[in-house]
């Protein structure tokens, strides 16, 4: 098969179970509808949401969290919630990953 864009020559390359049509010289890579809808499947399947938590048999009668810092009084507060003007921020959260970054990789 010959890519419609350069002309050069296709190769099929499986990408976590999906059969996708790449190009050698110019990376271009071609889908058809088959193809397409089970990237669209594999992507409803990875951004499900995620079974309800249940808790394992016998923890019903586990201790009460401890309070404020600890449980105790003179403990300072967590890092990056201190009523402090020179601390700096906490770490922002990292993105999460698409399933589509993984794939054309």
């Amino acid at each position: 098969m010959n890519c419609p864009k350069c002309q050069g020559t296709m190769q099929t390359v499986d990408r976590q179970g999906i059969h996708i049509d790449q190009c050698d010289r110019c990376r271009g890579v071609f889908l058809d509808a088959g193809e397409l809808e089970q990237i669209a499947q594999a992507e409803e399947r990875h951004y499900a949401a995620p079974p309800p938590y249940t808790p394992p048999p016998g923890s019903a009668g586990s201790a009460p969290p401890p309070g404020r810092y600890g449980g105790y009084r003179d403990s300072p507060p967590p890092y990056g919630r201190s009523s402090y003007g020179d601390s700096p921020p906490p770490h922002q959260r990292r993105r999460k990953r698409s399933f589509l970054e993984g794939l054309f990789d």
